[in-house]
C-alpha cells in the first residue's frame, strides 16, 4: 500500500495565532525522539520562522531594484590590550552577504567605533541602533546613479562569552542558568543525556519572561525571576531590533577554545617548580619555531600579553617543549602528590 496525497489543508500552530477559527485544523503538541525514546512537547518549544514576525514594505515604485543587506556585529573587549594597557573595546560591522573568501580580508571588517574606559555599551550603540531600525523599514538609497530600495537587518552578533551573555540579556556565564542558548543548569551542563529540546530557549518564551520581570514592581521577587529564568533585569538594547536573540548571538568557538587553552597553559605553568621553570625558559629560548612566526613572549614571566594566536600557536609547541626537559622535580612537590591522588596513582 502506498501513501498517497488526497488533499492539502492548512493547518494552523497553536502559540502563533491568539484567534483560530472555528472548524480549522490546528497543532498543539510534537511528537520527537530523544535518547531512543519518544516524547510529547508542547508546540510553544519551537522555534518561528523569520515571515512569522518580520514585514517589510514595499518600495514606492514597483520598478525600483531592492537591495536586502544583513550586517553581522562584533564586540570584543581586547582582553590582551586591557591586561597590558586599559580596558577597550572594539565594536566593528560585516556585511553578512559577503561570499566567505570575502569576509577573511580585514577592508571589509568595518569599525562603527571604540568604546574607552568606564564607556557604556548601551549608549555607545544607541545611534546605530537608530540607523538600522530606519533600515529595517526600508529607504531609498542611490546605488550607481539609480535610486533603489535598501533594506537591512541584524544578522549573527559575535562576542566573547560575558559579553555575548550581555547583549542576549542573560546572566553572565558563572549564574546557575548562565548560558544564552539554553536554560540547563550549571551541574547539568556536562551530561550526555540532555533533552535540549526541552531546555533551549526560545524568543517567544523569553519575551513572555522579560515581561513577567518588568511587571514585578517588588525588588526581591524580580531578583528571584531573574534568577529562575537566567535572565537579566533589563533586556539588551539590541532588542530593539528585529532579531531572535538566542539564536543569531551564537556561542563563539574561537574565544571559547582559546581561552580554554590559555587556562590549561596557566595552570601548567603554575604546576612548575623553581627548577621547572629554568629549564622550561631554557628550552624555550632555544626552541626554533616556524620563520613566519613573530616571537612569542615567554609564558612564564608575560603570559597575560598572550594573544589568542600566541595561546593557539604555544599549545601546538607545548608537548615538544615538554618532551625536552619534564621530570618529576619540574613539578611542584604538593601538586605532585594531588595529580597523584586524582589519577589514583598511588
Amino acid at each position: 500500500m502506498t501513501s498517497q496525497i488526497l488533499e492539502k489543508v492548512t493547518i494552523l500552530i497553536m502559540f502563533q495565532h491568539q484567534n483560530i477559527p472555528d472548524g480549522s485544523l490546528w497543532i498543539s503538541e510534537i511528537i520527537y525522539k530523544c535518547n531512543d525514546r519518544w516524547h510529547v512537547r508542547n508546540v510553544k518549544l519551537s522555534y518561528l520562522h523569520p515571515s512569522d514576525y518580520i514585514s517589510i514594505r514595499n518600495p514606492p515604485l514597483s520598478s525600483m531594484p531592492i537591495y536586502k543587506l544583513f550586517l553581522d556585529l562584533y564586540y570584543d573587549d581586547f582582553g590582551t590590550f586591557r591586561n597590558v594597557y586599559h580596558f577597550l573595546g572594539g565594536v566593528y560591522a560585516q556585511f553578512g552577504n559577503m561570499p566567505a573568501h570575502q569576509k577573511k580580508l580585514i577592508k571589509n571588517h568595518f569599525v562603527i567605533g571604540f568604546i574607552p574606559f568606564e564607556g557604556k555599551f548601551v549608549e555607545f550603540m544607541i545611534p546605530f541602533i537608530s540607523e538600522m531600525k530606519e533600515l529595517e523599514k526600508g529607504k531609498v538609497m542611490t546605488v550607481q546613479g539609480q535610486d533603489a530600495w535598501i533594506i537591512a537587518g541584524l544578522g549573527v552578533v559575535m562576542a566573547d562569552l560575558p559579553q555575548g551573555n550581555d547583549m542576549t540579556g542573560v546572566l553572565r556565564h558563572n549564574a546557575n542558568k548562565g548560558c544564552r542558548t539554553c536554560k540547563t543548569t550549571k551541574e547539568s551542563l556536562s551530561a550526555h543525556n540532555q533533552d535540549i529540546v526541552t531546555t533551549l530557549r526560545y524568543h517567544h518564551i523569553t519575551d513572555e519572561e522579560i515581561l513577567k520581570i518588568s511587571h514585578e514592581t517588588i525588588m526581591s521577587r524580580r531578583d528571584q525571576l531573574c534568577t529562575e529564568y537566567g535572565l537579566r533585569s533589563l533586556p539588551s538594547i539590541l532588542d530593539k531590533l528585529k532579531r531572535k536573540r538566542h539564536l543569531q548571538t551564537p556561542q563563539d568557538v574561537y574565544h571559547a577554545t582559546a581561552g580554554k587553552i590559555g587556562r590549561l597553559l596557566k595552570l601548567t605553568c603554575e604546576l612548575f617548580s623553581r627548577e621547572g621553570k629554568d629549564n622550561f625558559i631554557e628550552i624555550w629560548k632555544n626552541f626554533e619555531i616556524p620563520k613566519r612566526w613573530s616571537r612569542l613572549p615567554n609564558p612564564i614571566t608575560h603570559y597575560n600579553s598572550f594573544m589568542m594566536s600566541d595561546l593557539l600557536r604555544l599549545v601546538m609547541i607545548m608537548p615538544f617543549l615538554l618532551n625536552q626537559f619534564l621530570k618529576e622535580s619540574s613539578i611542584k612537590r604538593n601538586e605532585t602528590a594531588m595529580i597523584q591522588q586524582r589519577i589514583n596513582a598511588f
